[in-house]
Parts: C-alpha cells; structure tokens; sequence
C-alpha cells in the first residue's frame, strides 16, 4: 500500500508524490502536513490523496503446468 499526493495549480498539473514518499498512513501524515502549508488552496493549489494497495496471490507449481 502507498499513497500519491498530487498537487494542481490553477486547475494543471503541478507535481506529485511517488510511491516510495507514503508507503505507511503516518508517513502520508506528515508529508501532506507540510504540502497543506506550503501549497495553500488561496494561491491557487489544489491537494488530491489517492490510496493505492496491491494484492498477490500465490500460483502453484500445478497451476503453472496444467494443460
């Protein structure tokens, strides 16, 4: 699980995150803190979070070698 803070300004791209900024809630926390001060909504900037989780699923030996 990781999250993307993606930042707009006017509207457009401005920057995002990348996985490795937020893999945990806490350090989601503290980034988007600073981001919330930094990039106000009264200049023009516009803060979306988006969850991303990923799943596995294990794949047996006859699985790989059924017909």
């Amino acid at each position: 699980m990781y999250y993307e803070i993606n930042v707009s300004l006017n509207g457009r791209h401005f920057f995002a995150t990348t996985k490795r900024s937020c893999s945990t809630f806490e350090s989601l926390q503290k980034v988007y803190e600073v981001i919330h001060e930094k990039f106000p909504v009264s200049e023009g900037y516009s803060i979306l979070v988006t969850s991303y989780s990923t799943t596995g699923t294990h794949v047996t030996y006859n699985d790989i070698l059924k017909d």
